[in-house]
């Protein structure tokens, strides 16, 4: 189900489970930014098999969309997880520069424009990732909140196991170029993605594709998903990191 205008110039991936609360907020601060510019741009919204609340406030706003604005919903027929959902979302996306992006925003949207300047001004760049460590004035760098905790501890794991480039591998805001990504989505296993973060996953394909990554410093609020589950995103985390 979808609203739609020509190509837009930049697609945003969400994925939706528990946060009908914060879709109204998320909606109101995307169209109040991009009244600053003269770009169209497209929000494809994963949404989980259960979440009816999720769906039932976004049907209406397909048919409210702005001039520069696409909406899509994916309802998802099958329980699928955030990374499984995102990938199926990063598919369908229509526009040449694709970002993942979170409902809860504790990534503002100024940083997220910053990885899509990024990806349109810099030809040799297929990947731009966000780097929460680089932002001093960051509460990522205190580790107060849950899950900062959690994805502190992992960034080491995953580091030493990998000799992982990335300075700040369990970040979930990036953004991609079309290009690249239908080369990563035809290299990626047929099996599903698992949990919560496509972060594993993609950074896989781009060492085994050689693909160019530029890393962006980033702010990290700690604000979470109502969607998220500490418990099940440790154990998921410690598969991936040590297995």
């Amino acid at each position: 189900m979808e609203s739609s205008v020509s190509t837009p110039h930049c697609s945003f991936v969400v994925y939706l489970n528990r946060d009908s609360a914060l879709v109204p907020d998320f909606l109101k601060d995307v169209r109040s930014f991009f009244q600053k510019f003269p770009l169209s741009y497209e929000l494809i919204f994963a949404v989980e098999k259960n979440a009816s609340a999720c769906s039932e406030i976004l049907r209406p706003e397909l048919k409210n969309a702005g001039p520069k604005e696409t909406l899509v919903l994916l309802q998802n027929t099958k329980t699928r997880g955030r990374a499984e959902s995102l990938r199926h979302a990063l598919h369908k996306a229509q526009a040449p520069f694709v970002l993942v992006a979170t409902v809860e925003m504790a990534t503002p949207l100024g940083d997220l424009f910053k990885i899509l300047q990024h990806l349109m001004t810099e030809p040799d760049v297929d990947i731009c990732w966000g780097d929460r460590t680089s932002r001093k004035d960051s509460p990522f760098q205190y580790k107060r909140e849950p899950r900062h905790r959690i994805e502190h501890t992992f960034n080491a794991i995953t580091r030493e196991k990998n000799r992982q480039p990335f300075k700040d591998p369990s970040c979930e805001i990036w953004g991609i170029k079309k290009t690249a990504w239908s080369d990563i989505g035809n290299s990626s296993p047929t099996h599903p993605w698992r949990g919560w973060y496509t972060a594993p996953y993609v950074q896989n394909l781009c060492r085994k594709l050689n693909k160019s990554v530029v890393e962006v410093p980033v702010y990290d609020s700690g604000a979470t998903s109502p969607s998220y589950s500490l418990w099940k995103e440790r154990l998921n985390l410690l598969t991936k990191g040590v297995f």
